[in-house]
């Protein structure tokens, strides 16, 4: 069988303990470092549920099972292992790796990059690469020559699906291309090489022939570096789109005119609050008057203005509303009467810069009461307006209490 590493059980003894002494310290090395990146990406996968750090762990954890089937290291912790069913497991796990790593750069990019040709690609490459390992392992020795042969020849049309996801990710301006060129460099190089020496074009070499761990090595601990700018972008992307998701919440939720809540977000948090309340409807007085002298724009800017001076007295856990035209509404609790009172209101609005210098004032009509159901609203509404109407008669510029005429109750 060819593209393994020899037995060293066939060499002479001093050449086997320095064989040995060697393979052990590479493959120990590798074998730290590839637990140290499966426990770290396990634990971010945990957290982020991203597909491609799954492949990430399964293409470090095949790699790191080739490496000990590969090395002295199987010699010494299982000595009486076949050496057939040894190389067996070499030729699994290194084509499983293969596999594995391409589908990590698959699912990495997505569907930003890799296409429906490309993805198809990648899969009956994939898929032929399996048939090819999964032949060696259950019918090695027979026709060992000719499996061996189709072995290299899949890893070697695998390995070719590589240069077609680069090129894509290069014409797609993707930030990653660079990194993940370094990265995949060395095992592209090396499984070409051992394809080739697989299918005797080029001659046996002991190092070629376990090239591999140092380059996937190489590769995986690059690719680390790439899932954590992945994550980095995603995690960006996530951010962005919930503030863009609570941006455009809070616009509908909102008057786009003067900022304050719009009818409806403001009925749905006002319905349901079962604690006594007080309901101020606030109206501008001689809107209409203001409106023919400033134009639509100055009357806007007063909209806005007054929105403004509402907005500078109101108390927390207290809500803020444009109810249509020149009317608001500001609804309080209990614990912020004292806080918000009416003449308040009636001052902040007075004392707030308006276009052109002029004089803006607002009457205001206010009843205490619950809002648990619409029920209880309608009717505190009913009062509230009552009572506003109440405050333009007498002359505008005032507030009035519902509870303050019997014609109400």
């Amino acid at each position: 069988m060819r593209g393994v590493v020899l037995d060293p059980r066939l060499m002479p003894r001093s050449e086997s303990q320095k064989w040995h002494i060697q393979m052990t310290i590479i493959y120990s090395v590798f074998a730290g470092l590839a637990l140290a990146l499966i426990i770290y990406n396990l634990s971010l996968w945990a957290t982020l549920r991203h597909r491609f750090q799954l492949y990430y762990c399964a293409m470090v954890a095949s790699l790191t099972v080739y490496a000990f089937t590969s090395s002295g290291l199987l010699s010494i912790v299982l000595p009486h292992v076949d050496n057939t069913l040894r190389l067996r497991c070499n030729y699994l796990f290194l084509m499983l790796t293969g596999v594995l790593a391409l589908q990590f750069v698959r699912h990495f990019f997505g569907g930003r990059i890799v296409g429906h040709m490309l993805d198809r690609a990648i899969l009956l490459a994939s898929a032929a690469a399996a048939v090819s390992a999964l032949a060696v392992v259950i019918l090695a020795p027979w026709q060992i020559v000719v499996f061996d042969r189709i072995y290299f020849l899949a890893m070697l049309a695998l390995v070719g699906v590589l240069p077609w996801i680069l090129f894509q990710a290069w014409r797609a301006k993707s930030p990653y291309f660079y990194l993940v060129l370094a990265a995949w460099i060395a095992p592209l190089m090396t499984s070409v090489l051992r394809g080739l020496s697989g299918i005797n074009l080029i001659g046996y070499d002991f190092w070629l022939d376990n090239g591999n761990i140092t380059a996937f090595a190489l590769e995986a601990l690059v690719s680390s570096v790439l899932v954590t700018a992945r994550l980095r972008e995603l995690s960006y992307e996530r951010d962005h789109a919930r503030a863009g998701e609570q941006v455009a919440r809070r616009l509908a939720a909102t008057d786009p005119l003067t900022g304050l809540l719009n009818r409806r977000s403001f009925l749905d948090l006002a319905i349901g609050r079962t604690a006594h309340q007080r309901l101020m409807l606030i109206d501008i007085d001689h809107f209409k008057a203001v409106n023919d002298r400033l134009g639509h724009a100055g009357g806007d800017d007063v909209l806005h203005s007054v929105a403004r001076a509402i907005q500078a007295c109101r108390p927390s856990r207290s809500l803020a509303v444009r109810l249509g035209g020149e009317e608001f509404a500001l609804l309080l609790p209990k614990s912020a009467f004292d806080a918000c009172t009416a003449d308040m209101v009636l001052k902040a609005v007075r004392s707030c810069p308006m276009p052109q210098g002029i004089t803006v004032t607002v009457s205001l009509g206010f009843a205490d009461g619950s809002v648990a159901s619409e029920e209880d609203w309608k009717r505190l509404y009913r009062l509230a307006d009552t009572a506003l109407y109440r405050a333009k008669s007498d002359g505008r510029d005032r507030a009035c209490r519902a509870t303050d005429f019997r014609a109400v109750a």
